[in-house]
């Protein structure tokens, strides 16, 4: 074997043991204590009653009542462990300056409770962070050295944050965020809208983030639009074709409305269950809001969307394909008549067999002859709630968590400081006086997702480094005290890989006018698939089996993760996915250009490789490492440094 492979090699082993072994110790190392050891205190983060046994089949299941501190050992491992494998980098001692009402807010909290906070982050990680949260991709060799050289008068990270906002990769970026969390696919265990409604509904996503369009003006049209879910033009009705349940009666598809409308716009997932059950006595170990409400009054809410029609149409009957049009009922209502479907019978309750839109939050009914979903869209979106879990959402982007954890969490009872809950329950928001902040400014902005991603990323708390002086406590992770670190998406991994070796293949997607270049651009967490007719990718397979890998779910029954594993590792190391693409004979690849570019320039050559796949420059030992690996044999050595840059944490990590 050759000196330099064997160095690979060595290498190899480190980082896959190191990934398998750090989640295998979640809870009970870097400074946090596991939940069983005594004197574990929950902080102020989430508490509640012990959890005891329900008739729910839902709720007995383990993983839904188990820890509920477990994203914060994650997280607080995750980014300890991590950054201890990370080169030495210089970080600012000088304390974080006070930008704006995110600073006021979370420094205020560190320091009323001494907690030991981190540095501002260099350039170079601040740089490849937020290039990451912005737009999904890492930063060119040409970025990341523009902005170390800038040293012009004024804030030069602001000015880099108003480059990313609105670009094409921002674009991409966000319609991806937005069709995880509206579940636009072609085909989910409910219904399928086919590749052309899951098209349809991904322009009408994108068009609305490319036009900055107020989001309360697109989540309206979202819950009112009529039309073809095939039609660009209609493409919104495919929402309402996602909550289709045809399989059992027409109840159940308004319960599964209302219920992924209340936890996709109001971050409230525990409508869900009373839908099936009043809370009181289901739901006491989890939310203490749900235990108030009774079953006829989440039945309200499904009564909204009583009057929605939807009318199917055979496009093809080889291959199998159907329409659906979305249209208004003129009359109609909630009818307590059922003994079957997907949730316990439905019956008259105190002589009442019908039930009428109420919304369920203020008791608001619609008024004398208007339409139901408008009256719901109405509501919702004036509903402060509606802001609130919104700009959470958008938090816990950014920070790894959020404000309220995890954001389909919500528990209205316990979000107001001057008013909190009963004992021992405590208020849910890590920093409640913020989250009102920040959901103000989203109403007066007049729900501009733009304007909040601003205050977010220009804030001094975002830009704190992952590193950390002195002993971390897993205590402080919800003070948002350090930067916390996540693996890359699916789709960000795969970009990086085709932004650090200049290899981008093309993906064909069926009714696209246009292959795709880039994952962030998928429609959909299943494609690529292949296209019928049409000369696709031979590797096609293995693009999708590559995404898998790394848990992009498929917007159905699998959730996206970010969770690390070894396949990940093994996939990196030996997918032709990378050995492809780091040849010096790859078409319009980084290695040959960098060559023909540096010549004999050997250190500029690697420092010119760090900055293409890392964001940074090496280290000195780096440096002398790299340097090596290219002495000992001049021919494969930089297919070999390129290999193992890709394979470095901090390339398969924000942080």
């Amino acid at each position: 074997m050759r000196k330099s492979s064997l160095k690979v090699l060595v290498l190899c082993l480190f980082l896959v043991a190191g990934m398998s072994w750090g989640w295998s110790t979640v809870g009970s190392a870097a400074g946090g204590k596991n939940k069983k050891e005594k004197g574990w205190d929950p902080g102020f983060v989430e508490s509640g009653p012990a959890v005891t046994p329900s008739d729910c089949s839902f709720l007995n299941d383990p993983e839904v009542l188990g820890d509920p501190l477990k994203h914060r050992h994650e997280l607080s491992f995750q980014t300890e462990w991590l950054t201890r494998q990370l080169a030495t980098a210089p970080t600012t001692t000088a304390a974080a300056p006070i930008r704006n009402y995110v600073d006021e807010e979370i420094f205020r909290k560190i320091e009323k409770d001494k907690v030991p906070s981190a540095p501002l982050t260099t350039d170079e990680e601040f740089l490849r962070r937020v290039t990451l949260d912005l737009t999904g991709r890492i930063p060119t060799q040409a970025q990341v050295e523009a902005f170390l050289a800038d040293t012009s008068a004024g804030n030069k990270r602001d000015r880099y944050i108003e480059t990313l906002i609105g670009s094409p990769e921002f674009v991409d970026r966000w319609t991806m965020f937005f069709g995880d969390l509206l579940k636009n696919s072609s085909r989910a265990t409910n219904v399928v809208r086919y590749a052309e409604g899951r098209n349809a509904f991904y322009y009408t996503i994108k068009y609305a983030i490319e036009q900055n369009r107020p989001y309360n003006q697109f989540v309206t049209e979202l819950l009112t639009k009529n039309g073809s879910n095939f039609e660009k033009t209609t493409g919104a009705v495919n929402y309402s074709v996602g909550t289709l349940t045809p399989m059992g009666p027409r109840q159940d598809t308004l319960d599964t409305a209302a219920a992924q409308t209340v936890q996709r716009f109001l971050g409230i997932e525990t409508l869900d269950c009373l839908l099936c059950h009043s809370g009181q006595g289901h739901l006491n170990a989890l939310n203490v809001w749900g235990t108030s409400i009774k079953r006829e009054e989440a039945w309200g809410m499904a009564a909204f969307f009583s009057r929605m029609g939807v009318r199917t149409t055979l496009v093809s009957q080889q291959p199998f394909i159907v329409s659906r049009e979305i249209f208004d009922l003129p009359a109609g209502d909630y009818q307590l008549n059922t003994d079957s479907g997907n949730r316990v019978p439905r019956q008259p309750v105190d002589g009442k067999s019908v039930i009428t839109p109420k919304y369920l939050f203020t008791g608001e009914a619609p008024a004398r002859g208007e339409n139901y979903r408008q009256a719901l869209a109405r509501m919702l979106t004036k509903d402060r709630q509606f802001a609130r879990a919104t700009v959470n959402y958008l938090w816990a982007h950014f920070f790894g968590m959020g404000i309220v954890d995890p954001p389909t969490g919500f528990d209205l009872a316990r979000l107001d400081p001057k008013n909190p809950p009963a004992e021992p329950w405590t208020l849910q928001p890590s920093h409640p006086e913020l989250l009102e902040k920040l959901t103000d400014e989203f109403i007066e902005s007049n729900y501009n997702l733009q304007a909040i991603m601003r205050t977010i990323t220009k804030s001094s708390a975002y830009q704190l480094s992952s590193r950390f002086e002195g002993e971390w406590k897993e205590e402080y992770t919800p003070y948002f005290a350090r930067k916390l670190v996540r693996r890359l998406d699916a789709e960000e991994t795969y970009d990086a890989l085709g932004r650090a070796t200049g290899v981008t293949p093309g993906f064909n997607i069926q009714y696209f006018t246009q292959p795709v270049q880039w994952a962030m651009q998928l429609p959909d967490t299943t494609e690529p698939f292949p296209v019928p007719g049409v000369q696709n990718n031979p590797e096609l397979f293995q693009y999708r089996n590559f995404l898998d890998t790394f848990g992009r779910g498929d917007r159905d029954s699998v959730p996206r993760t970010n969770n690390p594993s070894i396949l990940q590792s093994l996939s990196m190391m030996n997918s032709t996915i990378v050995t492809n693409r780091i040849r010096a004979s790859a078409q319009n690849g980084t290695l040959a250009a960098l060559q023909s570019k540096y010549g004999g320039d050997e250190r500029g050559f690697v420092e010119a490789m760090f900055l293409t796949t890392v964001g940074r420059k090496p280290s000195t030992a780096e440096s002398g490492q790299a340097l090596s690996l290219l002495r000992a044999n001049r021919t494969q050595g930089p297919q070999d440094l390129l290999w193992v840059l890709v394979n470095k944490i901090d390339f398969l990590y924000n942080y």
